[in-house]
């Protein structure tokens, strides 16, 4: 049979007219057409043609004011360092652990970390990315009771909300949504309370909230949350100064670990933090390293429990993740491992201070309006401005600034109503003075 006839083949059995029906769901604006470039030229030739491409780019060297999830954080070129030897870098599964102590032992050293990072008993060897995990998590809990009613805040990003919707699709599980104080960004305990039932699986709550707010009511929750287990979505820098998860009574932990030694890239890759109470091990999806025996009697690694996992269960296993994040989840162990304890309690320190002098700086210009949170942020400030401004991120982008992104891109549009001319300007331990006044002089210009 020939390749023509073979793909024709194919073709038919799937029902399409042409090899470019498989991305119909692509929509067409975002379909390259093709490259502008010569063909048969040399690798120096293309190499230079890429380059130029590449100085068309206009974000590196900007002010940066974007957060919301992923944030520009110093990350020590040691860890780049390492996770760039051939023997992570290159790894596969660790199917032989006789073969693969080192990467085996460096995700036992993950999990650990993760494990003293969220006060939890137990970390799995990581998911694809914090919202993906979330998903899981959400899973996780109607395994664990069989219950059918998960609790969300009415603040949760829209893009976490359709990850959810996805990873519950068939399980008959009712999304319902708590309150929150739209003057201080705090959770609306009495709401919670009205809505928790015996057919509570689960109460989502994050920290800090969709609000960028450091939500002191999320302590709380325990006391009301009854026989459902409560899922902390959590910053994992905040954690350097924050309350651990795990001392207030959360069952399952999730993070997007993507600010513990991973670069941006333009989005990716990323690194879901899956964290949880060693009762509920056996429903929890994903890969977990163990620490055993060889036969000598010497310490050895091996990946542990996997008939839970499904390239051993199939479709009854926990989860259909057959995979994990390992060099990323090994580049947030080598960087914790790096700038230790102290080093993550100073970086969210730093964070912390300079949300408040963005604030107090934008208010002393007279740039807010009265009906600011009273909540303390952390890293994304929200700020409602004292008069609209259209198109505010295009007009900073023209004055070399990032940031600016509204409200309504993540919440409901009734939601971002509530705050008028909102707008979230993130910040990190990178944050400079200057960042700031440059930020405050340019809002005077275009507002």
């Amino acid at each position: 049979m020939s390749v023509n006839q073979e793909h024709n083949e194919m073709l038919n059995f799937l029902q399409i007219k042409d090899k470019n029906d498989l991305f119909s769901d692509v929509p067409q604006n975002v379909k390259k057409k093709g490259l502008n470039m010569n063909r048969g030229i040399s690798e120096y030739e293309l190499l230079e043609e890429a380059r130029s491409y590449s100085l068309m780019n206009k974000g590196p060297g900007m002010t940066n004011f974007l957060g919301n999830g992923l944030y520009d954080r110093v990350i020590p070129t040691s860890v780049d360092s390492l996770i760039g030897r051939t023997e992570f870098l290159t790894s596969y599964t660790p199917y032989q652990a006789e073969m693969s102590q080192g990467v085996l032992q460096s995700l036992f050293e993950y999990q650990s970390l993760m494990c003293q990072l969220t006060g939890m008993d137990v970390t799995n060897s990581s998911m694809y990315d914090g919202y993906t995990a979330l998903g899981e998590a959400v899973r996780m809990a109607y395994r664990v009771n069989e219950k059918t009613e998960i609790l969300l805040p009415e603040t949760i990003y829209k893009g976490k909300l359709e990850v959810i919707r996805s990873y519950i699709a068939g399980l008959h599980v009712k999304l319902l949504f708590y309150g929150v104080d739209m003057k201080t960004g705090h959770i609306d305990l009495d709401d919670v309370r009205s809505k928790v039932s015996a057919n509570t699986s689960a109460i989502v709550c994050e920290q800090p909230n969709g609000l960028g707010i450091i939500d002191e009511n999320v302590f709380k929750l325990q006391e009301i949350k009854k026989d459902a287990l409560l899922i902390a979505y959590v910053d994992p820098i905040s954690l350097g100064i924050l309350m651990e998860p795990g001392s207030y009574g959360a069952d399952i932990v999730v993070a997007e670990g993507q600010q513990l030694g991973i670069h941006r890239s333009f989005g990716g890759p990323l690194l879901g933090i899956l964290s949880f109470k060693n009762d509920y091990i056996r429903r929890s999806p994903g890969r977990i390293i163990g620490e055993s025996v060889d036969a000598n009697g010497k310490r050895a690694f091996v990946m542990t429990l996997q008939t839970r996992e499904q390239h051993i269960r199939r479709e009854k296993a926990m989860s259909n993740i057959c995979t994990n994040q390992a060099l990323m989840a090994i580049a947030a162990a080598s960087y914790i491992s790096i700038v230790g304890a102290d080093g993550i309690r100073k970086v969210a320190t730093l964070t912390y201070q300079n949300s408040k002098k963005l604030r107090s700086s934008l208010s002393s210009a007279g740039k807010l309006s009265k009906g600011q949170l009273t909540g303390k942020p952390f890293s994304d400030v929200l700020v409602s401005l004292a008069s609209p401004v259209e198109k505010l991120q295009d007009k900073l982008f023209d004055r070399g600034i990032l940031g600016g992104i509204p409200l309504a891109r993540f919440l409901s549009k009734g939601k971002a109503e509530a705050i008028p001319n909102s707008y979230f300007f993130s910040v990190t331990e990178k944050t400079r003075e200057q960042d700031i006044e440059q930020l405050v002089r340019t809002l005077e210009v275009i507002s």
